[in-house]
């Protein structure tokens, strides 16, 4: 199955009369033309909206089978500003001569000397003549070429090819499911490891020494699963491993580089790390996958955009598969973005990127055509497998990519389609026994949780009863000497009874009185006295500032007893309420009565808020598209460092804003559960659960009220701020029609957009101060 390529290498410049593209080299020769972006920044960020996964809802702008359309008209526009003019006529006749000798064209792409046009999808190049994408072919791979300082010969792979799988989750970021990332890796490589021609090797330790002490050991393939991300003060890429007390290690592209170039048979990494193949926009070289390249690893594979388990599934399997197999790299991408576009209705069949080094290839694997063939069955076995073992776990909702990868490619397979409806909570909800008992499990605890929640709900109820009944208790003795009273002094009743006080009682009557009058007005002010006690302030959030505190929208107190998170709201009485009223969206028209107030605390650990929202019709949010929380009834907030030095359209904070979503949910419990939505190229994209965010949920005769805890670590703040500090945010109700589709929003700032969402200048300001 070996395919060899003759190469279209054509390079993208920046030139005095503006960029162009230039044939450095061809079967037909070389050549320049003119290069104009066919998109704006808008266009652009929408090409990527398109592409993105579909199990986040921000992402699903329109229905599946014209994503894929607009995803043909970006690709086309790309397609034709490239292969115009004469790098037009080039191309086609080097397709004509590779074709003459039965061989590909691989379009080498360099785009050393016009970097800004690195973040471009150029995976997705649609030729209008051909009537295809290129990257859908094996005739027709893209590769991004980088020139290398060395370039290592290619590694003779004796069965099998070895993976050392790294999984890093630090403790103060969003945490990833590491079991749940690291099974589905394994059970859909299952069969490719039974065959023996596949080795994987995960590593218990996520940290940079553990690395270096495993690559001691001879492995073909670093696989990266994990956060990624820009450092914009070192202009450098960066993954995020962990240090020994389990925080996060930010390592720099050169580093790793240094450690992965001189591990032995090392010849390729995958990085499945959010902007793992994003560089600055101005050196090629200082994104991960571009500097690995640089530093003489001969190829790498990184994620463009966030990738879906769904996905991820099919990506893992056919590219281990494939290279397996025998093929070049070049190809097995190929085939991989043809089994990704095949299995399911979304785009992310271009996320991967190949950015390689040379034109020879990394592994000579013809000694692997001598093992096993994997068996027909064994990878749905083994997902099958992986599917049961979700559904009986606390997360089974975990199973439905799996079950949705096998029903696609078998919907008569054991019972999936039965299991599926089941954990998506569709027709036939409740598993019979038997092979699906794992997720009769899973339901049996989710029934269980919702039991003990009734019981609660009841114990509660009969406390405020037995209160009830004690009070009424105390006072009877009174109403006992009113009713005598009463009888003295109507006609026949005896006018000695009437003077029957008993002075014992009346004591103990207004005894009790007072201790009632003087709970009561503890109850009221004691929270408001601790709150503005220096000593006990000081002990929760730290010395106040030397200098006098600046004008802000809003100030937020610090928090001497934190609220518990209880669904019990007592602890915010006594704190300053804020409106939340502005319209800001109306798109299906404000329901009558919406409205909506909010409070916060705050203390060395977390930020603490509270919401009242009046809606006389609650409806819960998709909890399988947490990113689009906003869409469904429940509170949102934009979060990010002191706003005021930035200008007006300055746009997000990579890493630094970040979009806070609560949303209501009915899980049998009707509770709430929390999003975040970071910064990807420019705007929030559409994110995942938190589970560091507490959050609780009461329903009202006339609403709903949630209270929630926020870690500053969620909020990316590892230094817990001062009192003094300044951060920006505006706090926003979500009104929903139906699931999914937004009716009305209103905010506390009224001139809360969607664009001015992006610009945090335009967001409120808050002051994190003593008392508010």
């Amino acid at each position: 199955m070996e395919r060899d390529y003759l190469d279209f290498e054509v390079s993208i410049e920046n030139t005095s009369a503006g960029q162009g593209a230039r044939v450095t080299s061809s079967p037909a020769g070389t050549g320049t033309a003119p290069f104009v972006l066919p998109f704006t920044a808008v266009e652009l960020a929408q090409f990527m909206t398109a592409v993105g996964p579909p199990r986040i809802a921000s992402r699903r702008l329109v229905p599946a089978e014209t994503r894929v359309t607009d995803v043909r008209e970006y690709g086309k526009r790309l397609g034709d500003a490239l292969f115009a003019g004469e790098v037009d006529r080039l191309f086609r006749e080097s397709l004509s001569s590779a074709k003459q000798q039965g061989l590909g064209l691989r379009v080498r792409l360099a785009l050393d000397a016009a970097p800004d046009l690195e973040p471009v999808p150029w995976e997705y190049l649609y030729d209008s003549e051909l009537g295809r994408f290129l990257t859908l072919s094996s005739q027709t791979p893209i590769v991004r070429s980088l020139d290398a300082l060395d370039v290592p010969a290619a590694v003779r792979v004796a069965a099998p090819l070895r993976v050392l799988v790294m999984i890093s989750s630090p403790s103060d970021l969003p945490q990833l499911a590491v079991a749940h990332e690291e099974e589905l890796l394994r059970a859909t490589t299952a069969d490719l490891v039974a065959s023996g021609r596949l080795e994987l090797v995960v590593l218990t330790e996520a940290t940079l020494t553990g690395l270096q002490r495993a690559l001691l050991d001879t492995f073909h393939v670093f696989h990266f699963i994990g956060h990624g991300g820009f450092d914009q003060g070192a202009d450098e890429g960066v993954l995020v491993l962990e240090r020994e007390d389990g925080t996060g290690h930010r390592v720099g592209a050169s580093r790793l580089g240094t450690l992965l170039h001189d591990a032995n048979g090392m010849q390729l990494v995958v990085l499945n790390a959010c902007e793992g193949a994003r560089t600055s926009g101005r050196d090629a070289f200082s994104g991960v996958a571009q500097a690995i390249v640089r530093q003489g690893l001969p190829s790498v594979v990184a994620m463009q955009t966030e990738i879906s388990d769904r996905a991820a599934l099919v990506f893992s399997h056919e590219f281990y598969y494939f290279l397996t197999r025998g093929l070049p790299i070049d190809a097995a991408i190929c085939e991989v973005r043809k089994a990704m576009a095949t299995s399911d209705e979304s785009a992310e069949w271009g996320t991967a990127v190949l950015v390689r080094s040379g034109s020879g290839q990394p592994f000579d694997v013809s000694a692997l055509g001598r093992t096993a063939e994997p068996a027909p069955e064994g990878r749905l076995e083994s997902l099958y497998a992986a599917a049961q073992s979700s559904l009986g776990s606390a997360t089974p909702e975990a199973a439905v990519p799996i079950l949705e990868q096998i029903a696609s490619e078998r919907p008569d397979y054991a019972d999936v389609t039965t299991l599926l409806e089941a954990v998506k909570g569709g027709p036939g909800a409740a598993p019979p026994e038997g092979p699906v008992s794992a997720a009769r499990r899973a339901e049996v605890a989710r029934a269980a949780v919702a039991r003990q929640a009734e019981a609660a709900r009841r114990e509660e109820e009969a406390r405020q009863a037995e209160e009830a009944r004690a009070q009424r208790d105390l006072l009877e003795p009174e109403r006992e000497q009113q009713d005598r009273s009463a009888r003295g002094r109507a006609p026949g009743g005896s006018s000695r009874a009437a003077g029957r006080i008993r002075p014992a009682r009346v004591v103990r009557v207004v005894l009790w009185l007072v201790v009632l009058g003087a709970g009561f007005l503890a109850w009221r002010l004691l929270p408001t006295l601790m709150q503005r006690a220096e000593p006990l302030v000081d002990l929760a959030c730290g010395s106040p500032a030397a200098s006098a505190p600046p004008r802000t929208s809003f100030s937020v107190g610090c928090a001497p007893v934190a609220p518990v998170v209880d669904g019990e709201f007592d602890d915010w009485r006594s704190v300053t309420t804020h409106p939340v009223t502005a319209v800001v969206d109306r798109r299906g028209g404000v329901r009558d009565g919406l409205s909506s107030t909010w409070k916060m605390l705050w203390d060395k650990d977390a930020l603490f808020l509270y919401a009242a929202v009046t809606d006389s019709r609650l409806t819960a949010v998709r909890t399988s598209d947490p990113g689009s929380f906003w869409t469904g009834d429940g509170v949102s907030f934009e979060f990010g460092p002191d706003p005021r030095p930035l200008g007006a359209n300055d746009p997000l904070r990579p890493g630094r804003d970040l979009h806070v979503l609560i949303g209501l949910v009915d899980d049998g419990n009707r509770g709430a559960r929390a999003a975040i939505n970071r910064v990807s190229k420019g705007r929030f994209a559409a994110g995942d659960d938190e589970p560091s965010i507490v959050v609780a949920r009461r329903d009202t005769a006339d609403g709903y009220q949630l209270e929630a805890r926020v870690p500053w670590r969620t909020l990316g703040l590892s230094i817990a701020p001062a009192r003094g500090t300044v951060v920006g945010m505006n706090l926003n109700v979500s009104d929903a029609e139906r699931a999914g589709t937004l009716k009305a929003m209103l905010s506390s700032n009224p001139d809360r957009t969607a664009r001015a969402q992006n610009h945090p200048a335009q967001w409120q300001t808050v002051l994190l101060a003593d008392a508010g």
